[in-house]
């Protein structure tokens, strides 16, 4: 009986200690496979008595060398309310606690050296490479989808500020889609900041500030780069306007001019060496992003 009683003692001790463990030393299983150009990513970190599950979907163009040791595809649980992670977060942005989840893709570069035997979809450099923009998706039943939701995909640099990539979120119970040129950390966060204030588009508005001045750094020919920021001042006279049919066919027109001029007026390679700009790449996913928030001004989901 007494040993029983020490078991018993020593397994709530165990509970208790597992419910008390901090975010960070959460048990974190990620298992990635790689189908033809796409990585997927089952997620399951362990918290105490509480498991956080996900999937993250990652769909290239062309890529060589993709492998999951190459990817590095990490995931770890963070608080919500440290000042490390809402520092990083604009003011009415935040993680919900039901899914506090950063997921870090930061693909290695290896010299030539160390590269294995070629097989398919590799270039025997072993790093990763690929061009355009990749589709990136976040699905999690941890959290519930409602139409208008505030739930939004955002990505930063390594220890950087986070911003809105997202092009997409359905349900599934949540699966948040966004694309871009380069890496590297990205989050499922609720964005109850206003669309609107005073009457205008102000996070469309943004977003459109923040293509611009991707497409100022973007290395373009002169004819190339007027006729792009022409048709940007023909969203922003459209936004203004509140016009948001207009802006959708001026942004998508956008689109599909980057679209044409990748990889011979516009630099469309990432790779894992990090040499390369891809501002096709990144000019794609910001204004892919800028179109979800004009299309749900007019009306969209």
């Amino acid at each position: 009986m007494r040993a029983l009683a020490r078991r018993g003692l020593g397994l709530s001790f165990l509970l208790l200690a597992l419910a008390a463990a901090p975010w960070n030393a959460a048990l974190a299983q990620v298992t990635v496979t790689i189908n033809g150009n796409v990585a997927h990513a089952d997620i399951s970190l362990v918290s105490g008595l509480q498991t956080y599950d996900g999937e993250v979907t990652i769909t290239f163009d062309s890529p060589t060398d993709l492998t999951a040791a190459g990817l590095n595809l990490t995931a770890q649980l963070v608080n919500p309310t440290d000042p490390a992670i809402t520092a990083r977060l604009p003011s009415g942005v935040s993680v919900d606690p039901a899914f506090p989840v950063l997921i870090t893709v930061e693909p290695t570069a290896i010299e030539r050296i160390f590269a294995s035997g070629m097989e398919t979809g590799e270039t025997g450099e072993g790093n990763l490479r690929f061009v355009n923009a990749y589709d990136f998706e976040i699905h999690t039943h941890e959290l519930v989808f409602v139409p208008g939701t505030s739930y939004r995909v955002f990505k930063a640099p390594l220890s950087g500020a986070f911003f809105d990539i997202t092009a997409d979120v359905t349900n599934g119970s949540v699966r948040g889609r966004g694309r871009s040129g380069g890496f590297s950390q990205f989050m499922m966060v609720s964005d109850t900041r206003a669309e609107t204030l005073l009457g205008l588009p102000v996070i469309a508005l943004g977003k459109l500030v923040d293509l611009e001045l991707r497409l100022v750094a973007a290395i373009l020919g002169n004819v190339l780069r007027l006729e792009l920021a022409g048709l940007l001042t023909n969203v922003q006279l459209a936004l203004l306007s509140l016009n948001y049919a207009t802006a959708l066919v001026q942004i998508d027109l956008f689109i599909l001019r980057v679209n044409q001029e990748a990889g011979t007026g516009i630099a469309n390679v990432w790779r894992s060496q990090r040499d390369l700009v891809n501002d096709a790449g990144d000019l794609d996913g910001l204004a892919r992003s800028l179109r979800y928030s004009i299309a749900r001004l007019n009306g969209g989901p």
